[in-house]
């Protein structure tokens, strides 16, 4: 009678052991990753696949790397990448099992992604810095006039195209 309760008992503490800190279990094989863009509104791309505009939530697999391109009118293109990185599970001093095996000892970095567009308004090569930038605004008028931007995103342009003559 007390093999089975023995049996039992040991076989419990096994699980609790090894299984309480299983990431399959735990966080599964997907995670959510937010992307952010200023301004927002920016139309997105995963590994070349439109997914929507900023600002969104995706669930990506855990073990994949991520190239995300964001794209808007008047702004230069930008990408990031998304990688899958271990350094949370590596600091454990017991490294076993399922985890491993599968892929999901791994978290995507960053799990919150925002990127801060640039303007392009095309280059000048005019020697007079605000020759440059009142052509800059000037385009950015002739965008907002067409529809092109949004009244908040041609003050956001307008803004930067000021501040990067300004740095100079």
């Amino acid at each position: 009678m007390k093999f089975p309760l023995i049996t039992a008992a040991l076989l419990a503490g096994f699980s609790l052991t090894f299984l309480s800190g299983c990431a399959v279990l735990t966080k599964g094989s997907k995670q959510t990753v937010v992307v952010r863009s200023t301004p927002a509104g920016a139309t997105a791309k995963i590994n070349g696949v439109e997914v929507g505009e900023t600002p969104f939530r995706v669930k990506l697999r855990r073990d994949e790397v991520f190239r995300i391109d964001l794209e808007k009118n008047g702004f230069a293109s930008e990408s990031a990448i998304i990688l899958p990185s271990s350094s949370n599970y590596d600091q454990r001093f017991l490294r076993w099992g399922l985890d491993y095996d599968l892929g999901r000892a791994t978290d995507l970095v960053p799990d919150e992604l925002s990127v801060e567009l640039t303007p392009a308004l095309g280059e000048f090569t005019s020697a007079d810095r605000f020759e440059e930038m009142s052509a800059q605004i000037v385009r950015a008028d002739a965008m907002l006039a067409s529809g092109e931007l949004s009244t908040a995103d041609h003050r956001y342009l307008v803004s930067r195209i000021v501040e990067t003559y300004h740095r100079r």
